[in-house]
Formats: structure tokens, sequence, C-alpha cells
């Protein structure tokens, strides 16, 4: 999972590098519809069954939630919105995973691992404000509405996959439920599809398209649910809670972002907190 963080920190400003040259929905679509591919090819080299029919329609819910829904509204928010509100709301992912866990029983969320929970937030909110801060108005409401929606798809995609794992292996799981909700990703992607400029795009936008791809949703996800059949989805979704760190240094070397001495207190507070929750 520490591995995974790294990928998934670093791939915010390898996006934003992809951005300048293809527009949110294209490079979300290709990434996606790229990622369904391979992970299908690999399903099939490794020769797991198909899932029975009676579980299909439930992971064809899972998928149109976890993916489709989850990637337009991240996509379209993120655009309306600002960086800092965009990340405060995604890093209430673990509260929520939390909260369904415990309402559901599914798994059992310790009170040590609420603590660190609330403390990592807590860390990630001094990160934002070193960033700016929290900036609520009627412009960037639209945007926040969508970020909280793309988070409540993380959070039950995490959470109703749990029960899948008993029966299903990462790998069968992940690609199940990315083919099922990969035609409608690809389908609200197709205006911005046609009218992309494919010869402005550069060797660095494609290397990033790579990167996002192969390490950040096809292994990535894959990786993600390892960790929920292992560990359970409230102290694999506390992992979320590192990802704001490693954006902020990668931000740094690759965009020339900088970094303060409030957001390393926040980094700090954030590692204690993940520290706390994960054992």
């Amino acid at each position: 999972m520490l591995a995974l963080v790294i990928v998934w920190g670093v791939n915010f400003p390898i996006v934003k590098i992809a951005f300048r040259e293809m527009t949110p929905m294209v490079f979300n679509a290709l990434r996606f519809g790229g990622a369904t591919l391979l992970l299908l090819a690999v399903l099939w080299r490794t020769g797991e069954p198909v899932p029975p029919k009676a579980m299909w329609l439930k992971l064809v819910g899972l998928g149109l939630v976890g993916h489709a829904i989850y990637q337009v509204s991240f996509i379209n928010g993120l655009a309306r919105t600002t960086a800092g509100n965009s990340s405060l709301i995604l890093s209430m992912v673990p509260l929520f995973v939390a909260m369904l866990s415990a309402a559901l029983r599914i798994d059992r969320v310790a009170p040590r691992t609420w603590t660190g929970i609330v403390l990592a937030l807590a860390g990630l909110l001094l990160l934002i404000m070193g960033r700016g801060g929290l900036r609520l108005s009627a412009a960037t409401l639209g945007g926040d509405g969508l970020t909280l929606l793309c988070s409540l798809c993380w959070a039950v995609y995490t959470v109703f996959s749990r029960p899948f794992l008993q029966t299903m292996s990462p790998l069968q799981l992940t690609t199940v439920t990315m083919a099922a909700g990969a035609p409608a990703l690809l389908a609200a992607s197709v205006p911005q599809l046609l009218r992309q400029s494919w010869a402005a795009v550069s060797w660095q936008a494609w290397a990033a398209l790579a990167y996002s791809t192969v390490l950040s949703i096809a292994v990535g996800y894959v990786v993600w649910y390892a960790s929920v059949k292992a560990v359970g989805g409230p102290r694999t979704a506390v992992y979320s809670n590192l990802i704001p760190i490693v954006t902020l240094a990668s931000s740094w070397l690759l965009l020339g972002e900088t970094l303060g001495p409030v957001q390393a207190a926040g980094a700090a507070v954030v590692l204690a907190g993940v520290s706390l929750a994960r054992t």
C-alpha cells in the first residue's frame, strides 16, 4: 500500500502535465479504456473463471458506481473547484468507509482506527491551509458537490466490494467491475474525443497517459483490493491520507510548487494518524 500511495501521489502532477494537451475527459477515457483492456488480457491469461450469473447485476452496479460515476464526477469536479477544496473533500473517504463499514457490520472499526483517521484528517487540513486554505463560494459549489459525490462513490465501492472478495480474487473483481463501468465512461467522453487535436499531443503527454493507465489504474486498483481483502476497507482507506504528502513533494519536483512549514507540520500529523490507524 505504501508503494501505491507513491504511485497515486505522483499521478496528480503527471496528470496535470497531460492536461496541457488533452482535455480531462479524453485523458480519462484513454487511460481507463486502456487499463480495462490490459486487465482483461491479464485475466484471460490467468484462466480465472467467469463469475456466476447471479452476481452479474450486482457487479455491474458496483462498476457503474465505483468507476463510471466516480471517474466522471472526479474529473469534472476538479475542473470546477479549487485544488484545496478537492483535496479536503477527497480526504474524507476513510471516514466514509469507516462509517459505512461499521453501520453495515462488514468490518469492525476499532477506537484506535477512528482516532487515527480523525488525526490524519486534521493533518490534511493543515496541509491544505498551508496551500491557501479551504475556500467556499457559489463559484465552486458545483465542483465541491461533484467531488463529494466522487468521495461517496469510492467509499461505497470499497465497502460493498468486500463480500465479493470472499469468492473472487482482487484481479477478477477489479477487471469485471471496470469492464462494467467502461462503456458508460467512454460514452460520456465521445464529444471531447471527437474534438481532440491529436497532432498537438507530445510524447510527454503520451508518457503521462501510459503511467496513469498501467500503474495508477491497472496495477493500483488490483493492489487496493488486495489490501481490502487482507486487512479490510477502513484500514486500507486510511492510507489515502498519505497521498497529498507525496503529491506535494512530487509537485515541488515536477511543477515547481512551493512547500512551507505549515505543510511540513501537516505531513507529520498525517503520518502519525496513519501509523495509529494501521495498527
